[in-house]
Order: C-alpha cells, then structure tokens, then sequence
C-alpha cells in the first residue's frame, strides 16, 4: 500500500458570525484536504515454495535446484523487495520452513545456495502428499518456526511443485481447494496486497511425460492456481527458467490503491503524481480511498485533494 499521509492541509476554514442580535449561525465554509502520499519504491512480496517430497519427485526436484538461479534473477530483474520459503507437502513437517537461513533475502550471503538448498526436501517422504494443507500451517504457524516470513502490507505468492494430485483433507475438510482459496483471500484481506498460487504440475485432464519424467494431473492445485490469478506450467517442462520468468512477472504487484484519512465529497477530488494532474484514476467513498487505472512510477509523490465530506 502507499505510505502513510504525510500531511493534512485544511485550505478552507471554518467561521460563524457571532453578533448582539439574534441572528442564526452562518454554515461552515468548505473544507478542502490536501494529502501526500507516495509509491513503494518496489513492490514486496513472501514467496512460498510448497515441494512435493515422494519418491517419484527425484528428477523434478533436481531441475528445480538447478533452476534456483532463474527464480533468484527473475524476482531481481522485476527490482522487487522478496523474501523465498520452501516447505514440503508431508504434513508430518508442519509446514516449517527448510534450510539455513529458512527466510532467503537478496542480503543473504549466497541467495541462489540457499534456495537451492531448501528446496530440496528429499523424496523419502510418505503419502499423503498434502500440499494444499502443508501451505495452511506454513501461514498459521503455529509453532512460530516461521516467523518473519509474512511481513505486513506485502503480496503473497505460493508456488506448488508437484507430480501428482494433491491429497489435502486432514487440515482444509472436505472441499480443500475452496477452503484454501478462502486461506488466501483471509491473507489478501490482511496485508491488503494480493495472495496468489500457481502450480507447477501435471497438465489437466490426463497429466504429462517430459525430461523430467511422468507426471498426473494437479488438479486441485490447478484450480486453485485459476481462482487467485496464479500460473500454471507443466512439471514436465524441463525448462524452470521460464517458469521462474512468469513468476517474477506474476508477483510483481505494485500497488494502485492508496487510503484517504477521510471522506471526501463524491466530485470534489484532485490528483496530482509528480506534479502532473491526471485523470485516470476512480474514488472509493465508502471506504476511502483514490485507485488508479495504472501503477503510479516507483517513489512517485502523489496530492490528493478533496473537499470533506459532511458528518452526517
């Protein structure tokens, strides 16, 4: 979200004519508000890989490894503010993160190492391969392993890496994939940024065979990724470069809705980015609040001004 109001200028005041005869008060003038507020210098966004761990993962998590790169410099070339997790779909991991530092930044020491290192979650893992819910306790984390992963006012992007269906139940009940879609509208609603998934999976209907070897569908996991807006590329393609490229480009969400420290009366508002009137831009009155047609530029100074709104 934008930052914070800077400023609040009241440019008309208010007066009442106060005479020795008994005269009504005179109505208060206008109050026009002038804020400042200002783009994020890059979007953030907490970047979640959820990695299948079964025995037939072995070719597949070996491309993802090799790929660690293509992730890293993705997210780079789109200037984005990141943090990388990887967690595995055994329930029996509680959803912990992987690896040492468990939160890979671009100031860790080798960022490519370390992502590498915690996706690698071995394939001696017993089904169920359970996804969907292993992602749920990453959010929830109950045990406070993960915490500094979700930072506030930032985009969540959770990436499942599967070749199989996904076999969620024990923590999302009996509909997993609506009950996980619910899981990332609660932390969109929170962070006010949005919450997406997209799976790197065998193709619907039937599945795929690759270089990486032979995949089923991830149905589930497709849907979910349909419903949020996520990717969708199949595990048979041995080339994670492009999956990373699509990726940096999906999380890259710079934000176009900036909140107003108050009401302004409908018609009255005026913006400026960088001293530039524009025009392109819709007012949320209820919840108050100027949206732009598209991103204002990196640091761009934004005015906003607006007549209050009378209390009613």
């Amino acid at each position: 979200m934008g930052v914070a109001v800077v400023y609040l200028a009241l440019i008309a005041g208010c007066g009442i004519d106060v005479g020795l005869g008994d005269t009504d008060p005179i109505a208060p003038d206008a109050v026009r508000v002038s804020e400042v507020l200002s783009q994020v210098a890059a979007p953030a966004v907490d970047v979640l890989f959820v990695v299948d761990g079964t025995g037939s993962m072995a070719e597949e998590q070996a491309s993802l490894g090799e790929a660690a790169v293509s992730f890293v410099d993705a997210l780079t070339s789109w200037e984005l503010d990141w943090q990388l997790g990887a967690t595995s779909s055994d329930l029996g991991d509680d959803g912990v993160l992987r690896g040492r530092p468990w939160i890979v930044t671009p100031e860790s020491s080798d960022p490519v190492g370390a992502l590498a290192t915690a996706l690698d979650v071995g394939t001696d893992h017993v089904p169920p391969s359970a996804g969907l819910d292993a992602a749920t306790l990453a959010l929830r984390d109950s045990s406070g392993q993960n915490h500094g992963f979700r930072r506030d006012h930032t985009a969540l992007h959770i990436v499942f890496v599967s070749d199989g269906e996904d076999q969620s139940g024990t923590v999302l009940g009996a509909d997993p994939v609506s009950a996980f879609a619910a899981v990332l509208a609660t932390q969109a609603t929170l962070s006010g940024q949005p919450a997406r998934a997209s799976a790197v999976v065998g193709d619907a209907p039937d599945g795929c065979t690759g270089t990486t070897g032979d995949a089923n569908a991830g149905l589930r996991y497709l849907e979910v990724a349909r419903r949020t807006g996520g990717a969708d590329v199949s595990v048979c393609d041995a080339d994670f470069a492009s999956v990373a490229g699509r990726l940096g480009e999906l999380a890259a969400d710079w934000p176009v809705r900036f909140a107003l420290e108050a009401r302004p009366t409908e018609g009255s508002v005026s913006v400026e980015v960088d001293g530039v009137r524009v025009t392109a831009f819709t007012v949320d009155y209820l919840d108050p609040a100027v949206i732009f047609e598209g991103a204002p530029a990196p640091g761009a100074e934004i005015l906003v001004s607006y007549l209050l709104a009378e209390v009613s």
